[in-house]
């Protein structure tokens, strides 16, 4: 794939922040903020009226806006060619996100010579300027009446659900029961097995329609493809393993897709551990996200994006790069919260076994930092300039265990460590640049549905 570039307007800090978001890329064949009404309010005291009317878009997006299916297809209305000023930056910031962020940018600044001056009279400028909780505008809805959307569940529409397992029956034996317990029951179950040793007469003590694919080499990806390729439903679910879910689970996801007239119902995941969870988690929202371990979506998504990578196979960002091309493809995926399932990220057996547990987290000091493919991901969509920032803004913090990623004493002492490794960790950094590399040459393992 050709390497891209940001192609419209935003706030640097942004691309700091938040170097690998979806919403960085707009196609032309999606029209992302058409018919928007005026209940967020522009802020007067940008030096730019265009950094608000910036500032708008993204609030808009972060706090609910669903643009409407027949905005697919059509050229993006964002056509602004603006920059805003660095004082406009540091208020974007104060008013957006933490508060440590600032002190990022301005070091940021400084470090690539961005006017490091003007940098510093921002942010002394901006130090009185309050941050704004994303809560506090949330224009997205928090449930759907049992009412509405029910039009799939009325025509009784047969759903296949798709679950790779690998060494994890006593957490598969709770899933199924979850499963056994749904409110909503016309659907089958293929069970993708890797496990060794493999148990067989393990299915027999469930009341589900099990469909049992033997796999003797473990391979989430090609796993999950080949159970897609197998089947020959119009709604397919995915779940992994290790998760536990409510009986209106595959219900409300049925509900998401016929109320939004949406082309997937992108679930949200609770993990026992691990970062905090964001504010704006828990309301209907145009997904920046795909979690593969929960998610229910239309047979054509395939048919219009192909099947999942395998070039991912035993390392990161397969849903994220999953969840980008469905945007690009300018196909509907909404951020479900009421089909969430809890995550309990077990260590032993899984998939994530073969790989790496976390992006930037490799299983051993040895090995590269992050994990290749998260570079490889991030260059195929998001070009050398964003992949860089991503470096940045994430490698200092990424020395702690991930239990503790989200503690902010972690952070520090990741830093202070980052610090005094930083040559070790530099040389981890390129061999992982070095290894992307490699793949982007490579190219794709993408199979095509028949």
């Amino acid at each position: 794939m050709k390497n891209n570039k940001i192609n419209y307007s935003t706030f640097e800090v942004l691309t700091l922040i938040k170097p690998l978001w979806y919403f960085h890329l707009i196609n032309d064949n999606y029209r992302l903020l058409q018919n928007v009404d005026d209940s967020i309010k522009l802020d007067k005291n940008y030096e730019s009226n265009d950094s608000a009317k910036l500032e708008m878009y993204f609030v808009l997006l972060m706090n609910g806006f669903i643009p409407k299916k027949s905005d697919v297809g059509f050229k993006s209305t964002l056509k602004l060619n603006h920059q805003p000023s660095i004082i406009d930056e540091f208020r974007f910031i104060r008013k957006n996100f933490n508060v440590a962020w600032s002190l990022i940018y301005l070091f940021y600044c400084v470090f690539i010579l961005r006017k490091p001056f003007v940098g510093i009279y921002s942010f002394l400028k901006n130090l009185k300027v309050k941050r704004i909780p994303i809560t506090s505008n949330l224009i997205g809805e928090t449930q759907i009446s049992n009412n509405d959307g029910l039009s799939i569940i009325n025509n009784d529409v047969h759903v296949r659900v798709i679950i790779p397992t690998y060494n994890r029956y006593n957490y598969l034996h709770d899933l199924l029961k979850d499963l056994e317990n749904q409110n909503y029951s016309n659907f089958s179950v293929t069970v993708v097995d890797q496990s060794n040793p493999f148990e067989e007469s393990f299915y027999d003590k469930f009341n589900l329609k099990i469909n049992l694919i033997r796999q003797d080499i473990p391979a989430l990806w090609h796993a999950r493809n080949i159970a897609i390729q197998e089947s020959n439903e119009e709604i397919i679910a995915l779940l992994d393993d290790d998760s536990r879910i409510k009986p209106d689970w595959l219900k409300k996801h049925l509900q998401c897709l016929d109320y939004y007239d949406a082309d997937v119902s992108a679930g949200i995941s609770i993990s026992t551990h691990g970062s905090k969870t964001p504010e704006n988690y828990f309301i209907y929202r145009l997904a920046d996200q795909l979690d593969t371990g929960n998610v229910v979506l239309y047979r054509y998504v395939f048919k219009s994006c192909g099947l999942f990578d395998e070039r991912y196979e035993g390392m990161r960002k397969g849903d994220a790069e999953y969840g980008l091309r469905i945007y690009k493809n300018g196909l509907l995926s909404i951020s479900n919260p009421a089909s969430q399932r809890i995550h309990l990220k077990v260590k032993q057996g899984g998939l994530r076994q073969m790989g790496s547990w976390d992006s930037l987290r490799p299983t051993s000091i040895l090995k590269p930092r992050p994990i290749p493919s998260v570079l490889y991901y991030s260059r195929t969509y998001f070009g050398k300039q964003n992949s860089l920032k991503y470096l940045f803004t994430h490698i200092p913090f990424s020395l702690t265990t991930y239990k503790s990623k989200g503690n902010k004493l972690s952070i520090l002492i990741s830093l202070m460590v980052f610090i005094i490794l930083f040559p070790f960790v530099a040389y981890q950094v390129i061999c992982s640049w070095k290894l992307s590399s490699v793949m982007l040459k490579e190219g794709s393992k993408i199979p095509q549905i028949v």
